[in-house]
């Protein structure tokens, strides 16, 4: 329930930053890129930068708790199979 709080108000933070930065920025400039040039206001350029610059960092953030999380499934398979050769070393057999 947390997360869902907690990723709603990130949400309505985005929203409120990126209302408040485009109501006060109405400039045209010029941004060049690698292969052209385009004219855009100063609004939406922040706006698409932050879109980005937020895509990209939950792209990495997914990425890592991949890892870490597929890590974790093999560790924990490593100590089921680490316990059970423990209890057949330690029960006696009856034979």
């Amino acid at each position: 329930m947390i997360k869902y709080i907690l990723g709603l108000l990130i949400v309505v933070s985005v929203v409120i930053v990126t209302i408040t930065v485009g109501a006060n920025n109405d400039q045209l400039i010029t941004f060049n890129y690698i292969v052209a040039q385009s004219e855009l206001r100063l609004s939406t350029l922040v706006a698409i930068l932050f879109g980005l610059g937020l895509i990209l960092g939950w792209l990495v953030t997914g990425i890592f708790y991949l890892k870490v999380k597929l890590q974790n499934i093999a560790l924990n398979r490593r100590v089921k199979r680490q316990t059970q050769q423990i209890t057949e070393l330690t029960i006696p057999k009856v034979e």
